[in-house]
């Protein structure tokens, strides 16, 4: 039961930051980039896009 509760929080924490990627003002290769290190290190991706990625969009913007 924890396990299935953990998976679905994994991913829809990872679809939104999917649609947030996707939704941002970055240009088309970093937004491929971001997705393809989100879905390749799956709970490391989403730590570093939210530490990373999102700051380097609002400095960008």
């Amino acid at each position: 039961m924890e396990f299935s509760l953990v998976f679905i929080l994994y991913v829809l924490v990872t679809i939104i930051a999917l649609v947030d990627i996707l939704k941002g003002h970055l240009s088309m290769i970093k937004k491929i980039l971001w997705a393809v290190i989100l879905l390749a290190v799956p709970v490391l991706g989403i730590i570093l896009y939210y530490l990373v990625g999102r700051t380097n969009e609002a400095q960008a913007a």
